[in-house]
């Protein structure tokens, strides 16, 4: 798992020796969160999740997990579970999805294709996948 979540954790990240398309998103991301008008990077984390990552791993990083809906606790698989998260798309290998937290702060999730639960969470609600 890889959590980036400070400007020094996400340029350290950029020199890993990532798969291709994961490091092509990466760079895109990090680099659309400093502009002339804004620095988001303060008010932006992002975890990388791929197999062998466990529930209680991506809880312990970021503080919640997208297979539980936050308000009514409701698990992916159960009846009633819903896509509680603001933003999904397929990417080229990878799930893009984001979770924002009041008005100024946003977790962007990086999820392998590779199957283990959240990867069938994403393929259950992108509509791309």
């Amino acid at each position: 798992m890889l959590h980036l979540y400070d400007s020094a954790t996400m340029a350290r990240a950029l020199t890993l020796d990532l798969e291709p398309c994961l490091h092509a998103l990466l760079t895109d991301r990090i680099g659309s969160l400093v502009t002339a008008n804004h620095d988001l990077t303060d008010q932006t984390e992002f975890l990388v999740i791929e197999p062998g990552d466990t529930e209680e791993d991506v809880i312990r990083a970021v503080g919640f997990s997208p297979l539980v809906e936050p308000i009514d606790g409701l698990r992916f698989g159960e009846p009633g579970f819903y896509s509680w998260w603001d933003w999904l798309a397929n990417r080229e290998g990878w799930f893009e999805m984001i979770v924002t937290f009041g008005s100024v702060f946003a977790h962007v999730l990086l999820i392998s294709h590779h199957n283990h639960p959240y990867a069938r969470l994403c393929s259950q609600f992108c509509p791309s996948s």
